[in-house]
């Protein structure tokens, strides 16, 4: 592992110069370098030891300005809020609340807080005293990825804290904090000699805190604490797990429909009730954590009301909807650029459930290879949802087809179709499709393989069941790039779940592999996914 060493000097400053958008001046070159302090005018000095400053004078070379001061001037530990002023061309700083401790090492980080008037250029500065005898020189740094994607994840706020956090709601601040850089990294310097709990939040109100809503990771031993650090360890950052029933989405869409998601599946003794009016039709997700209920009724307006019942509370939840024009009933279909992929069946969707279709007034008509005359062609209606009518009919030797459904053929919960459905398409041959090998390097634990179009982001879902399935063959893919990644469910859900900073418990891993495949028409191709950990 790459190790960063950093050297610690009782006069420290951190000057990093960054370039933010550049204005457009009359005259002159473009002042590229952010502001620049005079080291030796800064009041009290760089590194000074036992003082307990009730003012801080930063003087700069140029005329400066200041960027969101209440959220990039940062102190820590924060015993103390500063209040901050521009004299000319230096950053007075103020003690406004609370007090410096005795016996320690304080930073002041201007991160990104100062920059020039005219160009915007802004700096990162860092201010150190005592109010001891010495500086405290110990460091350590810590990785945030995030739990899912595997991504560095920057301006992450990462903590110190004297003790385990119990929980997300007790408001608890701490001792050390410092913010991930682009790479996810999070550096510590100037820290006291003690024992230390390591945390990550997404800090989206910016109070220093860690809220219930706030992503979070955990470091579950303390870090250590040298004179000279690793980059590392590594800890992943993860939405709250909660065990409260909660909706975490409620809207209504035409033609009357109420769609609610929670924030996981119910679970025994939970329920949802609805209240008058009641849907005529309720389609939970496979995952059964969202639903859909249809109403039968042609109003633009109204309310939709049900109650969450739980073993501990009843909560009301309702929508008002209006929609501002008339709802119709709707009829889309699974064709792409007026063709039917290989192996598919052709599928009538609708945005209400079907009512009635009356199969005598659809027709589906068939060009034959070498022919010019439409024939009727013989086909079976399945019904495979609510929403979903599938046509299945005899593909071979057909070169053009043709459906035609009258207005009289299909009625919706609430409508009927307005004018006649007439589609033309073509179906895609065998040998316009791909095949793929997938196999492991290693038997992979129970788990999904997740296959990508890398264009149109289609997704292909493989379970492996962790005993003896290594590899898998998929047939009719449709040519272009496909990327792969691996989800490790540990709990059999068939989804990935994030876990606990508060118990022993990790969000799901999933392996994000860099290798991709292409997909080429009438081409068979073989990828193998590296599982065992090399060095």
């Amino acid at each position: 592992m790459a190790r960063i060493h950093f050297v610690i000097l009782s006069i420290s400053i951190l000057l990093l110069a960054s370039c933010g958008q550049v204005g457009v001046i009359t005259g002159g070159e473009r002042d590229l370098v952010s502001p620049r302090i005079y080291v030796d005018k800064v009041q009290p000095p760089m590194g000074s030891l036992n003082i307990f400053p009730t003012e801080i004078i930063i003087p700069f070379d140029e005329y400066i300005a200041l960027n969101k001061p209440a959220e990039n001037i940062r102190v820590t530990p924060e015993d103390v809020k500063l209040d901050y002023i521009i004299k000319k061309k230096s950053l007075v700083l103020k003690v406004k609340e609370g007090s410096w401790e005795p016996n320690t090492t304080y930073t002041i980080n201007l991160n990104r807080a100062v920059r020039d008037i005219t160009e915007s250029n802004d700096s990162i500065i860092s201010y150190v005293f005592s109010t001891g005898s010495f500086l405290d020189s110990l460091q350590t740094a810590v990785q945030v990825n995030d739990a899912y994607t595997g991504k560095p994840v920057s301006n992450a706020t990462v903590g110190l804290y004297t003790s385990p956090l119990i929980n997300d709601t007790s408001n608890v601040k701490p001792r050390y904090y410092a913010s991930t850089n682009k790479e996810g990294v999070a550096v510590f310097q100037n820290v006291k000699n003690a024992t230390f709990y390591i945390y990550a939040f997404n800090d989206e109100n910016r109070n220093n805190r860690l809220d219930a809503t706030e992503k979070r990771a955990i470091l579950r031993k303390p870090p250590v604490l040298a004179t000279e650090v690793e980059v590392g360890p590594l800890i992943r950052l993860m939405p709250p797990k909660s065990n409260k029933l909660e909706i975490v989405s409620n809207e209504a869409l035409p033609t009357a429909k109420w769609c609610l998601g929670f924030n996981r599946p119910l679970k025994e003794g939970e329920r949802f009730e609805f209240l008058s009016p009641q849907p005529n039709k309720i389609i939970w997700n496979n995952q059964g954590d969202s639903l859909t209920a249809f109403y039968e009724t042609t109003k633009n307006s109204g309310t939709f009301a049900g109650l969450l019942h739980t073993p501990t509370l009843k909560d009301s939840i309702s929508k008002k909807y209006f929609f501002k024009d008339k709802p119709t009933l709707e009829i889309k279909t699974n064709l792409v650029n007026k063709q039917l992929r290989a192996n598919d069946t052709l599928k009538l969707f609708a945005n209400e459930p079907f009512k009635t279709f009356e199969e005598s007034n659809v027709k589906l008509l068939g060009i034959a290879v070498g022919d010019s005359v439409k024939q009727s062609l013989p086909y079976t209606l399945i019904s495979s949802s609510p929403l979903e009518r599938g046509i299945y009919f005899e593909r071979e030797n057909q070169e053009k087809l043709f459906l035609e459904v009258l207005p009289s053929a299909i009625e919706g919960l609430n409508y009927s179709l307005a004018d006649s459905l007439n589609l033309d398409f073509t179906l895609q041959k065998e040998r316009e499709t791909g095949m793929m090998m997938i196999e492991f390097d290693t038997l992979p634990a129970y788990g999904i393989l997740y296959v990508t179009h890398k264009t149109s982001k289609e997704k292909i879902k493989i379970v492996f069941d962790g005993v003896e399935k290594i590899n898998h063959q998929l047939k009719f893919l449709q040519p272009g790039e496909y990327t792969f990644h691996y989800l490790i469910d540990e709990d059999r859900n068939g989804r990935w779940t994030t876990g606990s900073i508060f118990e022993d418990s990790e969000a799901e891993e999933i392996i994000w592999f860099t290798a991709t495949s292409t997909i080429r028409a009438n081409w068979e191709v073989k990828v193998s996914l590296p599982l065992k950990i090399t060095n």
